[in-house]
């Protein structure tokens, strides 16, 4: 689901559901990374982790492909991470690959 929003020359689009998880109220930061409509694809729209020492990116074929080899490297980039936490963004890439196929198919 794309908003858009007319401004005379430009037409910004906005996702409503860009961020699925905030520090404020989880251990992670995850969003949906907005690319330009003729590049983001079924396949190749991302989602982001970021995390206070670097971010992690997984393409949405990847995710639905590998998830759980996905959800490995992340515990393996960030050993801060419990299984509760790891769990939980679970949850995020679960609802990020729902919204891609919302979005395109």
């Amino acid at each position: 689901m794309v908003t858009r929003v007319k401004d005379k020359k430009y037409i910004i689009s906005i996702r409503s559901y860009m961020s699925y998880s905030r520090w404020s109220d989880s251990y992670w930061y995850t969003y949906w990374q907005t690319q330009d409509k003729d590049t983001e694809n079924y396949d190749t729209a991302i989602f982001c982790i970021c995390n206070f020492d670097s971010d992690i990116i997984f393409r949405a074929k990847h995710l639905r492909e590998q998830l759980d080899k996905c959800i490995e490297t992340v515990r393996i980039m960030d050993k801060r991470a419990n299984d509760e936490e790891i769990n939980e963004l679970a949850i995020y890439m679960n609802r990020f690959l729902e919204d891609v196929e919302k979005e395109y198919l």
